[in-house]
């Protein structure tokens, strides 16, 4: 096998015509063991004897993180107008997917991305509300991501208008970087953007709040003038940001829409959980206003879309929750996704949730968790380059780890390699996915540590076995005739110190787990720590749009997460 390389532009393109691989292996199941192993090893000894091979420098995952995470800063920041060096042109406040104008174009604001993206931003707020670079950037990119909100809010557009009760157009998913509406052939309305950018201003309405105290009881009520009634004001018909979002999400989460890759319309668990948070974090801020019928009303509508979200995802023959409900995506697709994971984590809080309710389906559920290992198998044996020895590797038990470290992509039917489209399973894994799995182990990790316990379901059995038995059978007849695996099948809860061992092991393991994402992210960045949206399936180099915006938030968000772990 070969190590990581630093290639110029002309050596990738001996690299990629290295790695031509007969079309017809992507039509074909995953392939596994020797198969594959001597495919790469053909493939890498074919391309060394192309070009000359440079090993990058090794250094150690911290100190890669630490230098990553000011990159990741940098580049986010760099895509948001108005101080980002790759936004010039854009409205102040616009939040630019990607600077790639061509081959792909994702030069355009989506509002889903914004949204996650500016709920970033506030993080990096709320860590020094005093430093200068939250005076001086930060706080001015969110009042403008505010003021182009409202606008784009007002904007007539393909998918309707800002007209009460319906406000149609708050469905739309993109706009031009000036704020005007994008007005070609696209998957239509997309229904999870209003939640994301209402839960991005409440926070920031709160971190605001926190950092500047005095400045609410010092606000003249129900004006329009000052920032919070510009954000929130209890009228009707909804004129303030976060409320027009909140009364568009309460009136249409029934209905359904396009999903967060914009392919198949249906009923989404990415897009319930992102309107579920809404709705309850909605209603708090709405009895902080005295908006006390829109609280109630919120509320109410939470209530009923929990119940769907319970009811409707979990695929009791497959054992995992489903991307997709009530589409022709149901019946074509396997329905493991990366927008499970996505739905989970950006359903739920990190810290300190906003309403009183418990969390539904957040990271450390045992659905997600069994979810997420079915889902890192199938995209560990799907993708060729993860058959590749890597750093990663040393933070998995052993090459049968069923939850060994790989690069995941968005399912397993994908077609879109990051410039086209050309058939089912030509897909990529993705730098935002990799990293949404390295999130969800770390937060469970934060929770097995602030709990100090370990409670295993029979929906989660399988998950837990891997993680603290990973070298063992997960048959509970075989657990229970063997003392090598402190788990039982017939004992449901576990706590430090209890003499198993259980509950240490699932801290170890979550732990390095996460850190083995990481490092797969870390082998597939570029040299400079550029993101891209993907990186090849074959070859592991990136692909698709450069500097994608969601990327570098995703990675952040795991790294603190990471951080949050390793402060307890």
């Amino acid at each position: 096998m070969f190590a990581r390389l630093s290639l110029s532009g002309a050596a990738l393109l001996l690299c990629a015509d290295a790695f031509v691989i007969p079309a017809v292996l992507d039509h074909q199941a995953p392939l596994q063991g020797a198969a594959l192993t001597d495919l790469l090893a053909e493939k890498a000894h074919a391309l060394s004897d192309q070009i000359g091979l440079t090993t990058t420098t090794k250094q150690s995952l911290d100190t890669w993180l630490g230098k990553e995470e000011a990159i990741a800063v940098d580049r986010l920041l760099a895509n948001i107008a108005p101080s980002g060096r790759n936004a010039q042109h854009a409205a102040p406040g616009t939040v630019i997917a990607s600077p790639s104008k061509k081959h792909p174009n994702y030069y355009y604001q989506w509002v889903r991305d914004a949204g996650i993206t500016m709920a970033t931003v506030v993080d990096l707020y709320v860590a020094d509300p005093s430093s200068d670079l939250s005076r001086t950037v930060l706080l001015p990119t969110l009042e403008s991501y505010a003021s182009i909100s409202q606008k784009i809010q007002h904007t007539p557009n393909p998918s309707g208008d800002f007209s009460f009760p319906n406000l149609d157009g708050l469905g739309e998913p993109k706009f031009e970087v000036d704020g005007s509406p994008f007005t070609s052939n696209w998957g239509r309305p997309q229904r999870d953007g209003p939640a994301l950018r209402a839960t991005a201003l409440m926070k920031f309405m709160r971190a605001y709040n926190e950092s500047n105290p005095g400045v609410w009881d010092s606000r003249t009520a129900a004006s329009s003038e000052d920032l919070f009634g510009r954000l929130y004001n209890a009228e009707l018909p909804a004129r303030s940001i976060i409320k027009a979002d909140l009364e568009y999400v309460a009136r249409h989460w029934a209905e359904s829409g396009f999903d967060v890759w914009e392919e198949v319309r249906g009923r989404h668990f990415f897009t319930a959980q992102a309107q579920l948070r809404a709705l309850r974090e909605g209603a708090e801020v709405a009895t902080a206003f005295g908006d006390e019928g829109a609280a109630a009303y919120y509320r109410q509508q939470a209530a009923r879309l929990e119940a769907m979200v319970r009811n409707d995802f979990w695929d009791a023959r497959g054992g995992y929750l489903r991307a997709t409900r009530g589409s022709e995506a149901e019946h074509q697709r396997s329905g493991m996704d990366c927008s499970v994971l996505l739905g989970s984590l950006h359903g739920t809080a990190a810290v300190d949730p906003a309403y009183p309710d418990p969390a539904v389906f957040p990271p450390h559920d045992d659905a997600v968790l069994v979810t997420l290992m079915k889902f890192v198998k199938d995209q560990r044996d799907r993708y060729p380059i993860n058959a590749q020895p890597s750093e990663a590797d040393d933070f998995a038990a052993d090459d049968q780890d069923p939850l060994r470290p790989a690069g995941v992509g968005r399912y397993p039917e994908d077609a879109y390699d990051g410039y086209a489209a050309p058939h089912p399973g030509a897909g990529n894994p993705w730098f935002l996915c990799t990293a949404s799995v390295a999130e969800i182990l770390f937060r469970t990790a934060q929770r097995v540590n602030e709990t100090a316990a370990v409670e295993v379901s029979e929906t989660g059995w399988d998950f837990w076995h891997g993680l603290v038995c990973p070298a063992s059978s997960s048959s509970p007849s075989s657990v229970d005739s063997t003392s090598d695996c402190p788990l039982s099948w017939h004992r449901k809860q576990y706590a430090a110190g209890d003499g198993t061992g259980v509950v240490e092991t699932a801290q170890r393991r979550l732990k390095s787990l996460g850190d083995g994402f990481l490092a797969v992210i870390r082998k597939h960045a570029s040299s400079d720590g550029s993101l891209s949206e993907q990186f090849d399936r074959w070859t592991g180099f990136e692909r698709g749009a450069e500097d994608l915006t969601w990327s570098y938030g995703a990675f952040l968000q795991a790294l603190w997460a990471r951080q949050r772990v390793l402060s307890q």
